[in-house]
């Protein structure tokens, strides 16, 4: 006697078995939405195209904005594409792989072809950047969406589609409207990239970009480089989708190394560099190709006044090479802080600055200048700045012994407290209008020891 299996039974069966393959293909964007799309296909009597790409949209737009942080005006376009893909070959395809287990290898492909498929349509244009939503919100969402495609009320219908729709739209005004500032270091392992933006998203300032350090033979390209992973990552996240600034202290690839990628995914309005990285060979191959047309290149030196800077321009007094006594030196007073960023100048270079007297009062956050090289970060310097905290961005285990203990030592003997990414990772301080702020570390963004 034949053994009639229903259609929403395959697709369970076969979620199981895929889940026994690879247990986190629902970790995974492709994943989440191959087999939700599918489910809402399954369990929907749809009445045409157009109500099929509404309900999925509803649907798919919580994990994709989890995913990926944006999401494309042609979205309900693209449904009217994918949907008969869904209908004709997933659908199908579940339903066979149950009678026929050995098909399930061929899911997998699918899923990761379906998966490229959106990433090149998200390539087209018509981009809306609004950041990452909590995990909570996500899953109320795709609840809420599932709720809303499945009563036949259309009283309760309307007042669910309009709440939907509300918390969306605060969400997407809270990432543009962000009411916080903050100065974060980013963790990029032995490099610096450091964050500056101003409450309501005023100013975004990313100072230099990290980079990978290449010795020997030159590697197999990462799919996912540093920046991708670090600062890229974390402001789509935050909705930010242009620069006001993008500053490269000199032209160390371990400072400047992602400014592709930035220039790249970012639109940046002033690309700020001190007079003579312009003239090296990193600065030619690395990001001169990358330029866009409205990026206006600004090749700078003490006290040239950049519109939309934070900051002040202390150092280079004259043009360099682009190495680390001609470091770009920037302070100011940021959420109440003041700021001063070094770069990789040296012992040298903070005699120039002490010299000039442009460094005249006490500073709240330092970085220490080379990761924490004994080459900068003198007595002298620390004694006129005296800051309340200093910041060593330096990686895990590094070749150079960053940072040296001497300067650890000196640090220590003048009661200055030090934070580095090496052992908190990410390095934030986060403030509001109010002058009130407070320290968070780690991806996961937990409160930080530092005080």
């Amino acid at each position: 006697m034949a053994i009639k299996v229903s259609t929403l039974d395959s697709w369970c069966l076969v979620l199981l078995v895929n889940l026994w393959l690879n247990p986190f293909v629902l970790l995974q964007m492709g994943g989440q939405l191959s087999y939700l799309l599918s489910f809402v296909l399954i369990m929907q009597q749809m009445e045409n195209s157009w109500t099929t790409g509404i309900k999925l949209f509803l649907v798919e737009l919580p994990i994709i904005l989890f995913s990926t942080y944006k999401i494309h005006l042609l979205t309900m376009v693209f449904n009217l594409i994918i949907v008969p893909i869904f209908s004709s070959v997933i659908v199908p395809i579940v339903i066979v792989a149950f009678a026929i287990p050995q098909l399930m290898v061929l899911l997998n492909p699918i899923i990761m072809m379906f998966e490229v498929t959106l990433k090149y349509l998200d390539k087209l244009p018509g981009l809306i950047q609004v950041g990452k939503p909590s995990r909570l919100i996500t899953l109320f969402m795709v609840i809420l969406a599932l709720k809303i495609i499945s009563t036949k009320q259309s009283k309760f219908k309307k007042r669910a589609l309009t709440f939907y729709s509300l918390i969306w739209l605060g969400l997407w005004s809270w990432f543009k409207l962000n009411p916080y500032g903050e100065i974060t270091f980013f963790d990029v392992g032995q490099g610096d990239s450091i964050l500056i933006r101003e409450p309501f998203n005023r100013t975004v300032t990313l100072i230099d970009t990290g980079g990978k350090m290449q010795f020997g033979k030159k590697p197999v390209a990462m799919k996912r480089t540093i920046a991708k992973n670090s600062s890229i990552n974390y402001l789509q996240s935050i909705g930010v989708s242009k620069l006001n600034n993008l500053c490269l202290t000199h032209q160390d690839v371990d400072h400047i190394g992602e400014a592709s990628e930035i220039l790249n995914n970012f639109k940046v309005k002033n690309l700020v560099f001190p007079v003579g990285v312009d003239t090296t060979q990193n600065y030619q191959r690395k990001i001169l190709p990358f330029i866009r047309r409205n990026t206006r290149v600004i090749a700078c030196l003490a006290g040239t006044k950049i519109d939309h800077l934070p900051m002040e321009i202390k150092y280079p007094f004259q043009a360099g090479k682009g190495e680390n006594g001609d470091s770009l030196v920037l302070a100011g007073n940021v959420g109440g802080k003041n700021l001063l960023l070094t770069g990789d100048l040296d012992l040298a270079g903070e005699r120039k600055l002490l010299e000039s007297g442009v460094l005249n009062q006490r500073v709240d956050i330092f970085k220490l200048g080379h990761h924490g090289s004994k080459t900068a970060n003198s007595e002298e310097i620390l004694k006129v700045i005296m800051p309340k905290l200093a910041i060593v961005s330096a990686g895990r285990h590094n070749r150079y012994g960053h940072p040296n203990l001497e300067v650890i030592n000196r640090l220590n003997s003048m009661g200055i407290p030090y934070a580095s990414t090496q052992d908190e990772g990410m390095i934030s301080y986060r403030y509001f209008l109010n002058g009130m702020g407070r320290w968070k570390t780690g991806i996961d963004e937990k409160e930080s020891i530092i005080q």
